[in-house]
């Protein structure tokens, strides 16, 4: 499958009134073949570039932080990890 149809397949399913954890659960195993076929980069990889996106734009960690949780489903611990792994990339801003 190509990665575009993919991709248009996760933004159909978020116009559709879904339960948040089913969509995170479909968004997962979605994102788990992209990797499988080369076609993503692993969910890690993108929530270090999510985040190092928003600090290089010097947004506060707390905002990053809940956004990491919502659009990646995960938890306050790994949103901090994930934002403690950035900022050894991205220079301190804050």
């Amino acid at each position: 499958m190509r990665t575009d149809l993919l991709a248009e397949l996760l933004a159909e399913l978020g116009k559709r009134k879904v339960a948040p954890a089913a969509m995170a659960e479909v968004q997962q195993v979605i994102q788990e073949v992209r990797v499988r076929h080369g076609l993503a980069a692993s969910l890690q990889e993108q929530r270090m570039a999510f985040a190092r996106e928003y600090l290089t734009a010097g947004r506060p960690r707390t905002e990053i932080r809940d956004r990491l949780m919502h659009r990646f489903s995960i938890g306050e611990s790994q949103a901090y990890r994930d934002i403690q792994a950035a900022l050894q990339i991205v220079p301190r801003n804050r």
